[in-house]
């Protein structure tokens, strides 16, 4: 199973300014976490300290439908999904 998972562009200088990846899994948050295997630091930017809720300051969007709420990381994906993640600056 192939994801699109893209991040905004404040975010991409902690994936040594890739931008697309292609990743795995059933939710948004197994996804979130393949990328986050691969560049650690991602997960710091992302994720509160425990790892199982997203920043306040994040939005994801699955095929440019907006994910909200607490479940965001428990959205399910499928093959040929497109999650967008952005980092707002307040």
């Amino acid at each position: 199973m192939s994801i699109k998972l893209i991040l905004s562009s404040n975010l991409t200088y902690l994936a040594k300014g890739k931008e697309v990846f292609e990743v795995n899994g059933q939710t948004v948050g197994e996804c979130i976490n393949h990328l986050v295997s691969v560049f650690p630091a991602i997960g710091n930017a992302l994720l509160y300290e425990s790892g199982t809720h997203l920043n306040q300051s994040v939005t994801v969007q699955v095929n440019e439908e907006s994910a909200e709420g607490r479940d965001r990381l428990a959205k399910a994906v499928k093959d040929g999904d497109e999650i967008r993640i952005r980092l707002e600056r307040h």
